[in-house]
């Protein structure tokens, strides 16, 4: 009985010895400067996102926040690197609608968002914008679906590649509208939004910052935005659910995280000066005229979020039987 006492006793000991030690190490952190690895190129959502705060973070932690652009693979070769990096508090990284939608779309991914994260907080929602050219003759969404009726598989559907969330949710719409389009991938949605000007496809899927200059010189006709309600800078242009598709769900979304077995400690003061940095008004000024708002989903809360993403985008991919490029 002396010897299982005495065993306890000293698992307890060395418990508290690892928690003081996390403790301190955490309030020793941060001592040099902080990485974010973004899965994407400078000018990418989740870039401007990260920019607009870096100043705000980096007076808050007391250390410069360095962004370290990792494009490529559809967003795989930054998740990896942040996966993979030191759990210390000194590598973090962001995730995006991608980052969900990547697994379901490869036999096997280089990284589990579940496994190999902790989550910290949603940074950004993005509300895509229905696009179509001036000169298809549509004003609506109800006259595209119309139009689309009267002739299937004939018109065409610009995507940033086969499996982008500008593939997946105009596949989601599509299914829900009961239509038909011809899938064109291309290498960015900017370049879709391009020829979509020059009328060489039909319709894009694209963020309303990218949309917003066709849009104004009147080479594009916006139909819908997928946002819960209006937004002020199209304050003529229905939602979703407004032009008939309520349960149509087509958000985009950015969001921290750190590679796992990183001290609870640390994520939490990082979630603190994330938090500090959007409430500030200069922030959430610059992440809305990239077409982006902040996200309000923190901790455990914003790995459910995460979770149910992949659950929900999966069952897409299997059910419009959809592969990657």
């Amino acid at each position: 009985m002396q010897r299982r006492h005495f065993i306890a006793a000293s698992a307890s000991v060395s418990a508290l010895g690892l928690l003081a030690a996390s403790s301190a190490h955490a309030n020793e952190w941060p001592s040099r400067a902080i990485r974010v690895i973004v899965p994407g190129g400078p000018g990418s959502p989740a870039d401007v996102a990260i920019r607009a705060m870096q100043d705000v973070l980096a007076r808050e932690l007391g250390q410069s926040v360095v962004v370290d652009n990792r494009a490529g693979g559809q967003g795989i070769i930054g998740v990896e690197a942040t996966a993979k990096a030191a759990p210390d508090g000194y590598t973090i990284g962001l995730i995006n609608l991608q980052s969900a939608v990547t697994p379901a779309l490869r036999v096997k991914t280089p990284f589990d968002l579940q496994r190999d994260f902790v989550p910290v907080t949603q940074l950004t929602t993005e509300s895509p914008i229905l696009l179509a050219r001036k000169d298809l003759g549509v004003k609506t969404l109800a006259e595209l679906v119309a139009l689309a009726k009267t002739r299937p598989g004939e018109l065409t559907l610009g995507s940033a590649g086969a499996g982008t969330p500008s593939h997946l949710g105009m596949a989601l719409l599509q299914r829900a509208a009961g239509i038909e389009l011809r899938h064109i991938p291309y290498r960015t949605i900017a370049a879709a939004i391009t020829d979509l000007s020059g009328g060489m496809v039909d319709v894009v899927l694209g963020g309303s910052a990218a949309a917003q200059q066709g849009i104004n010189g009147g080479r594009l006709v916006a139909l819908a935005i997928a946002a819960p309600q209006r937004k002020k800078a199209f304050a003529d242009l229905p939602t979703l659910a407004e032009a008939g598709y309520p349960g149509v769900d087509l958000r985009g979304w950015t969001g921290v995280v750190a590679p796992m077995g990183t001290p609870p400690a640390i994520v939490a003061r990082l979630g603190q000066a994330f938090a500090t940095a959007l409430a500030d008004p200069g922030v959430s000024s610059r992440i809305a005229t990239s077409g982006a708002e902040v996200g309000g989903v923190v901790g455990p809360a914003f790995g459910a979020f995460v979770a149910a993403e992949e659950r929900r985008w999966r069952k897409v991919v299997v059910d419009e039987k959809i592969t990657r490029d």
